[in-house]
């Protein structure tokens, strides 16, 4: 089923944001619905957080540049699109084609965080897909999953035709090549060949067996499912054509990932064991990357983006060349996974530019011997050093992120947390004295793949009580933000991360008790599951108890290159409270990458070495010493850099040279977007065009671009105008036709001129607009009675909201003397309602108020703005401009 049509009718108009669910944006991929194979990914959140994500872009492109293939994209919808869906009894669909999403050939999902579950079981629903593949047909699309949260599939496994562990880049390739060579094939056959596929695991074709206390564990003697790796990133497809969103997104920006892996070595952290080994893209093809993607996307911010971008081999240079580069187009860049070390103050510093609100450091945990127990070992005094550098550099406020619940944690590491923000705060009001601190706390999740994987979790009333602890000791602090992580979520992703395949029916019940988008606060049906654990009878207590190190685990099948031995040896090592330097830059650890990839971990050891030769941070390596860290040591951990202490240089921002004005349309299904989305997909389409836009001076520099007037939601447009402050001079008829390359279907420039550079703002002109509206299931004589009825009134009153006292309230308004004309002209499908409002004591008539007083609804009339009239300006001509 194909919902373009009923989404612009009717569906788009009952939703908060349409532009979610529009498709369309610049650089999507449109194809021929006759493909030989079509796939779509799905991110199982909203469009907001799913649009951004990085390893989605990157499958999209490659499948995409493959011959007889289209991907599409779908996202979760939100409760208030599901609520018009099922209402209508009518599918979920791609947004590129508005299909069904039962037409696909696969489905894969991008599992992120294991609080997305119920989103999965959501969308099979929404698209007429049955939740368990034991009762699919053999025209159901094959459903799969990769990601971060896919090192223990077991729990999704009912749900789930097969599922690739690692990199995805070179196996969707081997994927799609499979599925074009079996069309025509039954599941079973389909199913059988990408078994046979390194990294792919097909959950009904493993061997499982079910012990006597009813767990569900892959057999002792089964095949390993080893992670795909992903061995060289440098001329490996990168979505350089990013999609660019119409809504704002969470991550807004070109995220430009510099590396993989991470050597690190802290004990909680999932990622930072099953990525590695650590693979760098080369200075050359990342400046070339980062050009290339803002030439074809517009964006305003690139973030340099991996596990931790201050371990890049040669981060200086990296630093330095994108800043130059990013200055020079007025682009903002971003680091946001910094190193607890002074280092990255010094390199947060080159990017920042002159808007500098808060630092972000985490270091996990407060006193030095949970930090030793993690991993993460830093001294006290180097983090407040680094505050204090970062408040010396101008920066508002420090951000520390902690965790409570870590292994051997007490009540006083918990107290410690307080000390320590507490004595952060103190050192920075040596420096300023208005500076803050704001600290968030979460509750660690004992991961698979991680040495903490045999840990305990915290209960619900245990956490919140260390909560309290913290709760009483900043409650008296001034200049402190607290924040915490809603415990419930934390518990939820304790119940599932470890689980075995029972989970899934967990899953399944709270998803049909309302479960949705369990990881944003304000969705969480926490009753839900309260009721699905009473109904499955879930085991709570198991599933968040400690583990035994040598028991079976229902992840065993799976092989991140790192041998369970290891974890246990590192297990033991951190309960001695032993310290683990980054590999990178001490003895290797053996923990088991380098006997299968020998040759990615000689060339990172040999990246790192001439690296910091290069950059003149290098330090012969010494042998480690395998003793506990001693508490009292006040010395930086080995290969710690040191902090630049040259100022960054200021931007100047050129003068402004020319204004443009611009008669703009806003047509099709451009016309959902509200009036802030349309700002940013034409600031965007002339960055693309390289219009040599002019800035605002000041803490928060914005592009000179205004609007005549506010563009309502679902109002089309051919008559509206534009101005735009440039800071170079180019001939408005050149930049017409500029735009007209780069702008997306829906959005035109339809003229423009220079006006002069100084003169009124393009609002205060504004003198009235000619309006036709078009409406649908509505008799011509109904709506000429309605017509003559109202002109026969003496006043229109309808209702505005207004500002009294800084306060919104609702005031009552006359909006007949704004009106100069309202009539009723043509028939049959080209009958439509013409009107023209003019200024009236500064105020003018709105469309919205026209069709509430003839009882028409946005539903079913079409808004169009005809023309907007202007007030000639009474500034000088623009051969004047320079003496103004």
């Amino acid at each position: 089923m194909n919902l373009d049509r009923i989404l612009q009718a009717d569906l788009l108009s009952c939703v908060e944001k349409p532009s979610r669910y529009l498709g369309g944006e610049w650089n999507s991929v449109t194809k021929d619905r006759n493909v030989e194979l079509r796939l779509a990914l799905v991110f199982p959140d909203l469009y907001d957080l799913g649009l951004g994500n990085l390893g989605l872009h990157i499958l999209y492109d490659v499948l995409n540049g493959l011959d007889g293939v289209w991907a599409e994209r779908a996202y979760a919808p939100a409760p208030d699109m599901e609520a018009a869906l099922r209402a209508r009894g009518l599918p979920l669909f791609a947004v590129e084609s508005k299909d069904s999403l039962d037409v696909f050939d696969g489905l894969g999902f991008t599992l992120q965080s294991e609080l997305n579950y119920t989103n999965i079981l959501n969308i099979l629903d929404l698209a007429g897909i049955p939740l368990r593949t034991r009762d699919r047909g053999e025209n159901t699309p094959l459903t799969f999953a990769g990601g971060p949260s896919v090192f223990n599939p077991e729990p999704l496994a009912p749900f789930m035709d097969f599922v690739v562990i690692g990199d995805g880049e070179e196996a969707v390739v081997e994927l799609a090549q499979v599925l074009l060579a079996h069309k025509g094939a039954t599941r079973s056959e389909k199913l059988q060949a990408l078994s046979a596929l390194p990294g792919f695991y097909v959950p009904a074709l493993y061997p499982m067996e079910v012990l006597p206390d009813g767990r569900i564990l892959p057999a002792v003697d089964g095949p390993k499912i080893q992670k795909r790796v992903t061995r060289v990133l440098d001329g490996r497809s990168y979505p350089v054509h990013s999609i660019v969103p119409y809504t704002e997104q969470v991550h807004d920006r070109v995220s430009l990932e510099v590396l993989r892996g991470c050597t690190q070595g802290c004990r909680f952290c999932q990622a930072g064991m099953t990525t590695r080994p650590v693979r760098e893209r080369g200075l050359a093809d990342l400046s070339s990357l980062m050009e290339r993607t803002l030439d074809a996307t517009g964006y305003e911010e690139v973030s340099l983006v991996s596990l931790s971008t201050c371990d890049y081999s040669r981060v200086q240079q990296l630093v330095d060349n994108t800043a130059q580069a990013a200055r020079a187009r007025r682009v903002a860049v971003s680091l946001p996974s910094l190193r607890l070390d002074s280092f990255s103050v010094g390199l947060a510093d080159k990017v920042a530019g002159d808007r500098r609100t808060g630092l972000t450091f985490a270091p996990e945990a407060a006193s030095p011997r949970l930090r030793a127990v993690i991993n993460k070992w830093i001294p006290d005094e180097n983090l407040l050093e680094m505050a204090a550098q970062a408040y010396e550099r101008g920066w508002r406020h420090v951000k520390l992120y902690f965790m409570i619940g870590l292994p051997t944690e007490r009540d006083d590491d918990v107290e410690a947390i307080a000390d320590l923000t507490c004595r952060t705060l103190a050192r920075g009001r040596e420096i300023k004295q208005d500076v803050r601190v704001n600290t968030g706390v979460s509750t660690f999740v004992p991961k698979p793949f991680t040495p903490f994987q045999w840990a305990p979790q915290l209960d619900l009333e245990e956490t919140a009580r260390r909560q309290s602890i913290l709760s009483r000791r900043f409650k008296r602090v001034s200049g402190v933000k607290y924040g915490r992580h809603n415990p419930r979520e934390t518990w939820l992703e304790g119940l599932v991360t470890r689980s075995d395949r029972r989970a899934a029916d967990l899953i399944e019940a709270a998803f049909r008790n309302g479960a949705r988008f369990d990881a944003w606060d304000e969705h969480l049906n926490f009753a839900a599951w309260e009721e699905a654990i009473a109904e499955t009878g879930f085991d709570v207590a198991d599933a968040l108890r400690a583990r035994s190190v040598d028991e079976r685990l229902p992840w065993d099948h799976i092989d991140v290159m790192i041998p369970k031995a290891w974890f246990q040896e590192d297990w033991a090592r951190a309960q001695e409270l032993q310290h683990a330097p980054d590999c990178r830059h001490s003895n290797c650890h053996r923990c088991g990458v380098i006997d299968v990839e020998r040759d990615l971990c000689a060339h990172m050891l040999r990246d790192s070495i001439a690296g910091a030769k290069e950059e003149g941070t290098w330090t012969p390596r010494r042998k480690e010493s395998a003793e506990p860290m001693d508490r009292g040591a006040t010395t930086a951990p080995l290969g710690t850099r040191i902090a630049s202490s040259s100022p960054p240089t200021r931007f100047q921002e050129p003068p402004p040279l020319q204004r443009v004005r611009f008669r703009i349309g806003r047509t099709e299904q451009m016309r959902f977007l509200s009036h802030l989305e349309t700002a940013n997909a034409w600031i965007r389409a002339l960055r693309r065009a390289k219009a040599p836009l002019s800035f605002t001076q000041g803490f928060h520099a914005h592009a000179r671009v205004n609007f005549s007037t506010a563009l309502p939601t679902a109002e089309a447009s051919v008559g509206d105008y534009m101005d735009v402050v440039l800071s170079q001079r180019v001939d408005p008829v050149v930049l017409v036709a500029r735009l007209g390359e780069v702008l997306p279907p829906g959005l035109s420039a339809l003229s423009a001129e220079e006006v002069p550079l100084r003169g009124p703002s393009l609002m205060s002109l504004v003198d009235g607009h000619i309006y036709t509206l078009h409406p649908t299931g509505v008799p011509a004589e109904v709506l000429k009675e309605r017509i003559e009825r109202l002109w026969e009134r003496a006043d229109w009153t309808v209702r505005r909201q207004a500002k009294r006292r800084g306060r919104k309230v609702q005031v009552d308004f006359d909006v007949k003397p704004t009106v100069s004309h309202l009539v009723l002209e043509g028939e049959g499908e080209g009958l439509q309602v013409a009107f023209e409002t003019r200024a009236f004591s500064g105020r003018l008539g709105k469309a919205r108020e026209i069709l509430e007083l003839l009882g028409l609804t946005n539903a079913n009339t079409q808004v169009f703005k005809q023309q907007t009239l202007l007030r000639k300006s009474t500034t000088p001509p623009a051969g004047e401009r320079d003496s103004a």
